[in-house]
């Protein structure tokens, strides 16, 4: 994608974002932003950090079985212990995986970070192998940025 769609989603999310007054509703539009930004996202949504687990919220896609994820278990709980945004080129070569559907092949995980604080995760699952680019890592920790300064207002 152009490097101006990418902005005009980022843009996109903070206004549409702003008219939401909780955190699932600010959570929800923006899964619903992101989702539309590509056809190849099959599954694209939040994991909340509760206590020391990450639990699902809102998302878009097929209904999943990891509504809970330990921190050390599964891609998204590898990139809230790290801390940092993960990206599998291809799952099935990813023993850490939770398979959510037989067509995803691909996956990226950006925490939202409070400082040094993990508050949860965006994950995007994909039916193309090796769909995420680092043009795309960059925009999406842009919006987990932008979903955390609104998540801090409410």
């Amino acid at each position: 994608m152009m490097e101006n769609t990418r902005i005009q989603l980022i843009d996109n999310i903070r206004i549409a974002i702003a008219q939401e007054n909780s955190r699932d509703g600010i959570l929800k539009v923006a899964a619903e932003l992101i989702d539309a930004y590509s056809e190849d996202f099959n599954w694209t949504g939040f994991y909340m950090l509760d206590g020391d687990r990450l639990k699902v919220g809102p998302y878009v896609g097929p209904v999943t079985e990891h509504t809970v994820i330990e921190l050390d278990a599964g891609i998204c709980g590898a990139a809230a212990s790290q801390k940092q945004t993960i990206i599998v080129d291809d799952v099935r070569n990813d023993p850490r995986f939770l398979a959510c559907s037989i067509h995803t092949r691909s996956e990226i995980v950006v925490p939202l970070m409070d400082g040094e604080t993990v508050l949860g995760e965006i994950d995007i699952d994909s039916n193309r192998p090796r769909n995420f680019t680092a043009a795309d890592r960059t925009m999406l920790e842009k919006i987990a940025e932008v979903v955390v300064q609104r998540l801090k207002q409410i």
